[in-house]
C-alpha cells in the first residue's frame, strides 16, 4: 500500500531529496511548492481568469484520482466553458507520471443580505 505525503516546506520522512513528484507502489510524494506544480497551477488560473476574472481558486493534493486538484469557483460553475478555455489556451499540463491535474468547477456561494 502506498503512503501519501502532503508536504509544506519540511521534508517528509523517507521522501526523496528532490521536490519532484514521485509515485511508486511504495511511496507517493507530492510537494505543492515544486516549481513545475506551481507553473501548472498558475497557467490554469491565468487561462481561466481571462474568461472569468472573478474566479476564485483552491488547490490541493487529492486522492481520487491521485494528483493536483484545482477547484474553480465561478458564479455558474460552467464546466464545459472552463474546459474549452483550458483546451484552447493551455497546452500540456503534465507534472509527472501518475500525477493527474483535475480542474473542478464549483458554484460560488451567494452572500445573503442582512
Amino acid at each position: 500500500m502506498s503512503e501519501l505525503y502532503a508536504v509544506g516546506n519540511e521534508q517528509a520522512p523517507g521522501a526523496p531529496e528532490s521536490t519532484l513528484p514521485v509515485v511508486s507502489p511504495e511511496l507517493v510524494y507530492i510537494d505543492l511548492s515544486n516549481e513545475r506544480i506551481q507553473d501548472v497551477i498558475s497557467r490554469v488560473q491565468s487561462a481561466i481568469r481571462m474568461s472569468y476574472p472573478d474566479a476564485e481558486f483552491n488547490s490541493f493534493i487529492g486522492t481520487n484520482p491521485l494528483g493536483i486538484h484545482i477547484e474553480v469557483y465561478t458564479v455558474n460553475a460552467e464546466l464545459d466553458n472552463i474546459l474549452q478555455t483550458l483546451d484552447s489556451k493551455v497546452g500540456n499540463l503534465h507534472i509527472a507520471a501518475g500525477v493527474d491535474v483535475c480542474v473542478i468547477p464549483r458554484r460560488k456561494a451567494q452572500a445573503q443580505a442582512a
